[in-house]
C-alpha cells in the first residue's frame, strides 16, 4: 500500500505529505469526492519574445522552460499544494485534497504571492545569459468542485473537475486584460479575510 501510495502521489505532492499518507492511508479517498477546493492556474507571459530568443534551438528553450517550472513547482509542493498538471507553459494545481487542509485558500494565495518572488528571482538569475525576462499571470478560486481519479482504463490522474475549475482557469486568463499578476475569486477572498500577505 506504502508503494501505491508514492506511485500514485509521489509526482503530486510534497515528500513530507506522501509520508504522511503513507503513515496514515486511511486519510486517503482515491474514489471521487466533492470538496471544497483552491484551484491555481499559471501561464507565462512574453512566451513569444522567449521563444525567438532561442530560434532554432528547441533544446535550450525546453531547458530554460524546465528550470521555470521547476521554480515555480517547488512553491506549490512547499505550500501544502497538489501539482495537478503541466498544459505546455502552464500549470494547474490545488488545495485541500488528498489531505484536508482547512486553510487551504490562504495556502494557496500565498503560493502565488511566493511564486511571484521565485519569480523576480528567476528573471535576475537568467538576465546575465541575455535572456528576456519571463512575466506570470495567476488566477485562484476556491469551491466546491469534484476531485479523483479521472481517465480512463489505460490510464488516469488524480484531478478536479468542476464549472468553479474552470472559473480559476478564466481568472488566470483574465489578468491580461487587467493588467494584474494575480487574480483571485470572490469566494477566496472572503476564506482569507483578514490575513495579510506579503510577497
Amino acid at each position: 500500500l506504502k508503494q501505491q501510495i508514492k506511485k500514485q502521489f509521489g509526482t503530486y505532492l510534497s515528500p513530507d505529505l506522501v509520508a504522511k499518507l503513507q503513515k496514515n492511508p486511511e486519510l486517503l479517498k482515491l474514489g471521487g469526492e466533492t470538496r471544497d477546493l483552491s484551484i491555481m492556474f499559471t501561464d507565462i507571459r512574453g512566451f513569444t519574445n522567449i521563444s525567438e530568443h532561442y530560434g532554432e534551438d528547441v533544446q535550450g528553450l525546453t531547458k530554460l522552460i524546465n528550470r521555470y517550472m521547476t521554480a515555480m513547482t517547488k512553491e506549490i509542493l512547499n505550500n501544502n499544494g497538489t501539482l495537478d498538471k503541466y498544459i505546455g507553459d502552464a500549470q494547474m494545481a490545488f488545495w485541500n485534497a488528498p489531505l484536508d487542509n482547512p486553510n487551504h485558500a490562504k495556502d494557496s494565495v500565498k503560493t502565488g504571492l511566493a511564486m511571484l518572488k521565485s519569480l523576480e528571482e528567476f528573471n535576475i538569475e537568467i538576465e546575465p545569459e541575455g535572456i528576456p525576462a519571463f512575466g506570470m499571470g495567476l488566477g485562484i478560486n476556491s469551491d466546491d468542485v469534484v476531485v479523483g481519479n479521472m481517465g480512463s482504463d489505460q490510464r488516469f490522474d488524480y484531478s478536479v473537475i468542476g464549472d468553479d475549475v474552470n472559473l480559476a482557469s478564466r481568472l488566470e486568463s483574465s489578468s491580461k486584460e487587467l493588467k494584474k499578476t494575480l487574480v483571485i475569486g470572490e469566494k477566496t477572498k472572503k476564506k482569507c479575510k483578514g490575513m495579510r500577505f506579503t510577497s
